[in-house]
């Protein structure tokens, strides 16, 4: 189950889950990259300030490679909030300019979801 979130309303509707997401993007072989790191939402425009990024991020924005942040679920069943953007980088801080956001509550365990 998902439900979309305005790049608008990301920073509103991300404060309850923290600074800390992951940050996510694909290496130049597909293969996919995780990296926890501190963040600030802003709003107007929605943009997410980022450190703490791992070196591959550098590489994979020069070829415009996509990224996305996700901020687990606070509580058992809950939801996920995830936003995917475009990214540059100004010495130690990545700035994303946000596109996408989405409030997405995972499956049931027991394998009793349907869609």
């Amino acid at each position: 189950m998902s439900h979309a979130v305005a790049p608008d309303d990301l920073a509103q509707t991300a404060a309850p889950y923290g600074a800390t997401p992951f940050l996510l993007y694909s290496s130049a072989d597909g293969s996919a990259r995780v990296n926890h790191v501190v963040a600030s939402v802003e709003t107007d425009p929605a943009l997410v300030r980022v450190t703490g990024f791992g070196r591959g991020v550098a590489k994979r924005l020069a070829e415009e490679a996509p990224l996305s942040l996700l901020w687990p679920a606070i509580e058992a069943g809950g939801f996920s909030l995830i936003a995917d953007g475009a990214g540059s980088i100004e010495g130690d801080v990545l700035t994303i300019e946000i596109s996408a956001a989405v409030l997405h509550r995972p499956a049931p365990v027991d394998g009793s979801a349907t869609c």
